[in-house]
């Protein structure tokens, strides 16, 4: 009899062990700006295809590509909503939920690429928490390259910039604060808005990517480059932190992990690709135009006008010290 119970029970154990449990499904539905065919849209469904690989399809991403779903702040308001899961944002994004993070796009701040990854990677722990207590979870950064100014008129100082007609996003309160420290009134624009408006005469100048003028082709409607970098334009995909915390740990983790990784590729590829880019511009007839080191010093005190102006707006004193602090350290320890 006690052999009877004990098989039993034994049975009862492993059996409900053994049996192989309903494995929930996961679907991302992420919206984003960026057009289906971009460099940015291969590498995602690359890391689609490796999510659903590693997950056996049970995790899986769903694009809404090319601002369908409508720009950043709008398709926050539909996460929000429920109506989608996560996006791929720009800085201007990622600022609507951490202003403080905007930091990052201060004008006129961060020379080259090794800075910028530098200051990153110090804050990257902070500034992924700060977007945690708002309710998202950051699986990974990446950037489209630095912005530069382009326009119809040749710009080589800062005389010249205050006699130009820019476009400044409608949505934008960095780029706001950049012109104004330049003494200038932009002209706010959606991005949908900016060829028709280069057409009319409306503006003459914008900041881009190189990448991105020949993806919009905005480039056909200019002349001529400033070369020297605006900012980097940051980015990352974020999805509801509620939506996250609903999977097992073992997703979690290879959703975590295959996207930090595919973003830092992007990131390599896209650098390398605005490199090209710059090269093709330059073929199709755009001047690279060369500040002097005295115009190159005024553009960077106009920056650090426009990134104090801002303190207490987007973010603290404390945290632009600290970013200054990182810049300087790295050019110190390069040297």
């Amino acid at each position: 009899m006690a052999k009877r119970i004990l098989a039993a029970t034994l049975f009862l154990v492993f059996g409900l062990t053994t049996t192989p449990s309903v494995a929930e499904d996961f679907e991302i539905t992420l919206a984003t700006v960026a057009p289906e065919g971009s460099l940015w849209m291969k590498e995602m469904h690359k890391l689609d295809e490796k999510i659903r690989e590693k997950t056996d399809g049970h995790v899986r991403m769903k694009f809404y590509a090319g601002g369908v779903a409508g720009d950043d702040k709008t398709v926050l308001e539909k996460i929000k909503g429920g109506q989608f899961v996560g996006a791929g944002l720009t800085g201007v994004g990622l600022g609507e939920i951490v202003p403080d993070f905007r930091v990052m796009e201060i004008p006129f701040h961060f020379r080259n690429y090794a800075e910028v990854d530098y200051v990153l990677r110090k804050l990257s722990k902070w500034f992924k928490q700060k977007f945690e207590e708002k309710g998202y979870k950051v699986l990974g950064w990446t950037d489209q390259g630095f912005v530069f100014v382009m326009s119809k008129k040749k710009i080589g100082s800062v005389a010249d910039m205050k006699a130009a007609k820019p476009w400044v996003w409608d949505v934008d309160p960095l780029a706001h604060a950049a012109f104004a420290a330049f003494g200038i009134n932009p002209i706010p624009l959606s991005i949908e808005n900016v060829a028709t408006s280069l057409d009319s005469g409306m503006i003459d100048t914008i900041y881009i990517s190189p990448e991105a003028a020949i993806a919009l082709q905005w480039y056909r409607k200019v002349s001529y480059l400033v070369d020297m970098p605006v900012v980097d334009g940051a980015g990352a995909i974020v999805i509801s932190k509620a939506y996250f915390d609903k999977m097992p740990k073992e997703y979690q983790v290879v959703l975590e992990t295959l996207s930090a990784s595919y973003l830092q590729n992007l990131t390599s590829k896209n650098r390398k690709s605005n490199e090209q880019a710059m090269k093709t511009l330059a073929g199709k007839g755009i001047a690279a135009i060369q500040p002097s080191a005295e115009d190159l010093v005024r553009f960077e005190e106009v920056g650090r006008k426009a990134a104090n102006n801002l303190v207490g707006k987007l973010y603290s004193q404390k945290l632009l010290d600290k970013v200054r602090a990182l810049i300087d350290e790295h050019r110190k320890n390069a040297k």
